[in-house]
């Protein structure tokens, strides 16, 4: 079936317009074949159609390219941020009823607390833990142990909010107090 067949069928052209278009490229050939002026622009103007179809084609390539590359990157994203939550939920060393506060900085502005023990409190003195949240908008932290906060710091560096240096085990932390 002919693509003149095929759009009388659909009902995009009627009887007139299929017979109008087939005469117009008759003429066209008619006049190509007499004239080698007239087919030259027509083969010239032929040509620039397959120009702007194939740039047409490559600018498609490269943006679907593009949009790819964009989705990979926010699909890891996702899986490190969910495998950090994980590994924060699964590794918190967080006590219920910890007798002390431990105060702490959160992007240099605002001042946040979690309860500790003083065991807790010297390792994270000691830069031997660390304190994450797994959820932006709550103000829950969980404490993290070093290995775990240096895979999450990999991952999704945002999760963690205080890692200290570390600090040599027989080395004593002094405080100042002014």
């Amino acid at each position: 079936m002919s693509l003149r067949d095929q759009l009388l069928k659909a009902g995009l052209v009627s009887k007139k317009q299929a017979k109008q278009a087939e005469s117009q490229a008759k003429s066209q050939a008619h006049q190509a074949k007499k004239s080698k002026t007239v087919a030259e622009e027509l083969e010239a103007q032929r040509q620039e159609e397959l120009r702007q179809i194939e740039n047409e084609r490559l600018a498609k390539q490269k943006a679907d390219l593009e949009l790819n590359i964009q989705r990979e990157q926010k699909r890891i994203e996702r899986e490190n941020h969910l495998r950090c939550m994980q590994l924060m939920r699964s590794n918190a060393v967080n006590e219920r009823n910890a007798p002390e506060q431990y105060y702490f900085l959160e992007a240099g502005r605002f001042v946040r607390r979690v309860g500790v023990s003083a065991w807790q409190r010297e390792m994270l003195a000691r830069g031997r833990m660390a304190i994450g949240r797994i959820y932006e908008q709550v103000d829950e932290f969980v404490i993290l142990p070093y290995h775990v906060a240096q895979t999450v710091l990999e991952l999704n560096p945002s999760m963690i909010l205080t890692l200290h240096s570390p600090v040599a085990d027989d080395s004593e932390i002094s405080v100042t107090e002014e």
